[in-house]
């Protein structure tokens, strides 16, 4: 049961900050030219500079913490979860 508590919370954070990820850059493309628009991918080089870049034109944004705030609760939800469970195997309650 509380496992399945967790697993649903951590992905409705995931959801959340997969939505807010995608709005920032929306709204970041919206100011660039056509050869420098962010993909909507999650490359790791590029997400470096989406947060500065954001920050810049949206200095009293909340949405740039609100992202990073939800996937760090994720990601703590997750291994929660997963801590969780191998618990629950090492005490026999999982077949």
């Amino acid at each position: 049961m509380l496992g399945s508590i967790l697993l649903s919370i951590s992905a409705a954070f995931f959801i959340a900050a997969f939505c807010l990820y995608h709005l920032m850059v929306f709204r970041v493309n919206k100011h660039l030219a056509t050869g420098e628009k962010f993909p909507h991918s999650l490359s790791f080089g590029q997400r470096n500079e989406l947060g500065p870049l954001y920050k810049s034109l949206y200095p009293s944004s909340p949405i740039y913490q609100l992202t990073l705030s939800c996937a760090v609760t994720m990601i703590v939800l997750a291994i929660a979860f997963v801590c969780f469970r191998v618990w629950s195997a090492a005490e026999g309650k999982i077949p």
